[in-house]
């Protein structure tokens, strides 16, 4: 058994007075892919806004690498907890290597930012060949590339990753979770929210599924993969 690395416990969130969460539980061992599935509006995203502390809830704890996570989201991001948001959220006015400097932001050793950056080239050769290219002039594919690279810039010891696979054809999904799949072989620890279930439990180790911001159901990835009768009930 690795380290337990995140540990949210009984988390309430409420979104204008709605109930988004109610008490969600749910645990990453270090070096896992953890994956939350789940139709629209069961409450993943807020989940991670939540642990991200974009978004404060209203009840319950959230630790990280033992420790209470952090009030603001920069500090979240200096504790190694880092999110490559929904909808990719990249700089468009700024170039390709621009977008993975800016996640870099935090750290101070030059020597670290240089091997990061030429290891993120080589898990996408397309990012090196457009690095000088502006990041709103990428495919979906690629700007869902570049978001990866921009939180693997951080150096972080857990990536939470929100609906990955968005909007982009099954080969480029394909590959990005090969890539996941090599960074977890790297020794990174992945919450990956995701609508693509088949797709997500394929890499995953284990998953919680969620269903109107409550966990229906938690196991095994490859238990969950053969229960036909839970995917239509619960994923569509």
């Amino acid at each position: 058994m690795g380290e337990m690395l995140l540990k949210v416990e009984n988390l309430t969130a409420a979104y204008g007075g709605i109930k988004a969460l109610h008490g969600v539980s749910l645990e990453v061992e270090e070096g896992k892919i953890v994956s939350v599935l789940g139709a629209n509006g069961a409450g993943k995203t807020t989940l991670l806004k939540c642990i991200s502390s974009v978004m404060k809830p209203t009840g319950g704890s959230i630790s990280f690498a033992g420790t209470t996570v952090a009030k603001k989201p920069y500090a979240v991001v200096k504790s190694g907890l880092v999110q490559a948001p929904e909808g990719r959220q990249i700089l468009s006015s700024l170039t390709v290597y621009e977008n993975l400097m800016v996640g870099a932001y935090l750290r101070k050793d030059k020597k670290g930012i240089g091997d990061d950056l030429e290891y993120v080239y080589s898990l996408f050769p397309r990012l090196k060949e457009r690095e000088k290219q502006y990041g709103g002039l990428l495919s979906g594919g690629e700007q869902q590339m570049l978001a990866i690279s921009r939180a693997i810039m951080a150096h972080p010891r857990m990536i939470l990753l929100d609906e990955p696979s968005l909007g982009l054809s099954p080969l480029v999904v394909s590959q990005i979770f090969e890539i996941l799949k090599t960074l977890k072989d790297r020794g990174l620890s992945i919450l990956l929210v995701e609508q693509n279930a088949y797709k997500a439990l394929s890499i995953s180790d284990s998953a919680y599924i969620m269903s109107v911001g409550t966990i229906v159901r938690h196991g095994e990835a490859a238990e969950l993969l053969e229960d036909d009768s839970l995917t239509q009930a619960y994923l569509g």
